[in-house]
């Protein structure tokens, strides 16, 4: 529980008394964004039974797709756009949805992580659209729309996608590499380090300028109305560490076994984060993991476990002290 709580964005009280309560809350909330997901899908375009394994898919921002293409199979908008939101409602906070649902109405409107949540995927996937209709054929429009699906999708971990975006140019392929470590909420189905550690680094960056520029002010640090004190800050600080040690050390094992260095260091990136596809004409978006050898698919699964457990929390597994209490 203690793990849970550092690792969580939300510090104040539970939504629920009971834990129980708040995983049948849970439950009857992924059913039903999925229930309704897939109806939204098939009255854009989809067959019912393309329409119920894209949400199933897209809710749990797990990225599989009834066709080898991905979501660029189907090119009515309507479906790109419905996907977009699909990942976007998978990558919130559940315990904020059970927060809406027992009358906290504004609870995900006023949280300070959504919020940051979905600037930054309107600002990314304007200015990445607006890039691309002056480096394309596209209109402003579809150039937009196929952004947005491919940067929500990147950034929510799901790993779907509409064309090639490696294609673009190597701003575009330095850019989605960056966008693999960001992830979407805490207590969402989104891998990545988490939107809410980018936000709680920042107030701790801007505090200490704040510091150095008046060293006898007292300033508190604060992050959704919070204080963060010192053992979420250590939080941070080791899960980062440890992050991108983790990431650093199979993408050297994956060199060793002979994959090329694009190929190792995203395909270490990507499974740790729990993003799906890579970079590089092997693991790219529009390519797969089929041809790795089989200590590359190995130490990938690994680091797949790693980045899902959130680390810390296997760390702590492996400790010999745990199992002695």
């Amino acid at each position: 529980m203690r793990l849970f709580q550092t690792e969580s964005s939300d510090w104040s009280e539970k939504v629920t008394p009971r834990s129980h309560v708040a995983a049948k809350y849970i439950l009857l909330l992924y059913l039903g964004l999925t229930g309704i997901g897939a109806l939204v899908l098939w009255l854009a375009g989809m067959t019912p039974f393309e329409a119920v394994n894209h949400a199933m898919s897209l809710i749990s921002t797990g990225g599989f797709s009834t066709s080898d293409a991905s979501l660029g199979h189907w090119t009515q908008p309507a479906i790109h756009w419905v996907a977009v939101a699909i990942m976007i409602l998978g990558s919130l906070p559940f315990t904020l949805y059970v927060a809406t649902l027992r009358g906290n109405r504004r609870a995900l409107i006023k949280d300070h992580q959504v919020r940051g949540f979905i600037g930054f995927l309107l600002v990314t996937s304007l200015a990445v659209g607006t890039w691309l209709c002056f480096h394309s054929d596209y209109g402003w429009w579809d150039a937009f729309r196929i952004v947005a699906v491919n940067v929500t999708s990147v950034v929510t971990t799901t790993g779907i996608a509409v064309g090639d975006y490696t294609l673009w140019g190597s701003f575009a392929v330095l850019l989605f590499f960056y966008l693999t470590f960001v992830g979407g909420c805490s207590g969402s189905t989104a891998g990545g380090l988490k939107i809410f550690r980018f936000q709680v680094a920042a107030a701790l960056l801007v505090s200490s300028l704040k510091q150095l520029i008046h060293p006898r002010a007292v300033i508190q640090k604060k992050y959704n109305g919070h204080p963060i004190d010192e053992e979420i800050v250590r939080s941070l600080l080791t899960f980062s560490f440890f992050f991108t040690i983790t990431i650093a050390a199979i993408a050297l094992g994956l060199a060793l076994i002979g994959l090329d260095w694009t190929t190792a260091l995203s395909g270490a990136a990507t499974a740790v984060c729990n993003v799906g596809p890579g970079l590089g004409t092997i693991i790219g978006p529009a390519g797969n993991f089929s041809s790795l050898p089989d200590a590359a698919k190995w130490l990938l699964t690994v680091g797949m476990l790693l980045g899902r457990l959130e680390i810390l929390t296997v760390l702590v597994l492996v400790t010999p002290v745990f199992w002695r209490y």
